[in-house]
Parts: C-alpha cells; structure tokens; sequence
C-alpha cells in the first residue's frame, strides 16, 4: 500500500484548526463535581458532573466557567474542576508521545477500578482496609462545609471578597 505523505504546512495547518476547535470545549478532570447554578461554591446545583464528561466553554467570571453539558444543561463550575482537552501531536514519522490525551487523563482521574482494588487487597491480605472504606464513604452536608469555609475565612468565605 503507497503512503500518503501530508506536506507539513496542510498538517500544521490542520493542528491549529483543531486546536482553535477545542479552545471552546473542556473536560472534567476530577471524579465528580456540581453543575452550579450562579459561580459560587454554595450556589443550588443544577447536576452532577463526572470525569471525562465534554462541556462547551461559554463565558469565564476569574476562576469560574460556564459551561454546557451534552445534555443541554447550562451552569458554573471551577476552573479547578475541569480543563481543555489535550491533544496529541507526533512527528509524522510517527514519533515519540509527550502529552496525555483526554482519554487517558479521564481514566487516570478515577482511580482505582472495583478489579484492580480486588487485586490489590488479595496481595495484601495482612493490611487493613476498614479506615480506607469508612473514609471513602463519609459524606460531608454542603451546609458544614460552608460553615467550616465561613469560620476559617476561607474560599467564599474570606471576607476579602
């Protein structure tokens, strides 16, 4: 089969097309966070967003961005929570990769998988695991949170802002 060569002005060309393309689009890079509906940390969620999911930039207010999901919904979340795509760019002779895709960030942003824990415990059957699970399960009310923020003058509640 002959190779097609892309001379390398049409390939960069088409690098920065996509590039300027993606510049609109972020993905989530943590386990879960909330769709807000006004930029700010106690702000009524709209949903709850998960790692990996694509959402279109639609304005930025300092470190907040609002965004639309897939599925339409349109709300606020941290700039923290979420950030543009990576892409991959190899020489065409198909060079080294220095950067990691969205993909895989995603799938490096979930941890351990329900398969490699199993694992894990079985190799180590002398070591206890009842804190890890009873920590992975605590659930801390929004209203404490925000409380605990507001008397450590801390984020929202530093009243500097």
């Amino acid at each position: 089969m002959k190779r097609t060569r892309v001379p390398a002005p049409a390939a960069a060309a088409l690098a920065v097309v996509c590039l300027l393309a993606a510049a609109d689009t972020l993905v989530v890079k943590v386990q879960t966070t909330p769709l807000r509906q006004a930029p700010q940390f106690f702000a009524p969620t709209v949903a709850a967003l998960k790692v990996g999911d694509k959402l279109e930039l639609i304005a930025t207010q300092g470190a907040w961005r609002q965004v639309k999901t897939a599925a339409g919904l349109t709300g606020w979340i941290h700039s923290s929570a979420a950030e543009v795509p990576k892409f991959t760019l190899m020489a065409m002779s198909g060079g080294t990769k220095t950067e990691a895709s969205a993909k895989e960030a995603a799938l490096a942003g979930k941890g351990f998988s329900k398969e490699i824990e199993r694992n894990y415990r079985a190799k180590h059957a002398d070591v206890s695991f009842v804190w890890v699970d009873k920590m992975a399960a605590l659930a801390v009310p929004a209203a404490q949170v925000e409380d605990f923020l507001k008397k450590g003058k801390l984020g929202e509640g530093r009243s500097s802002q």
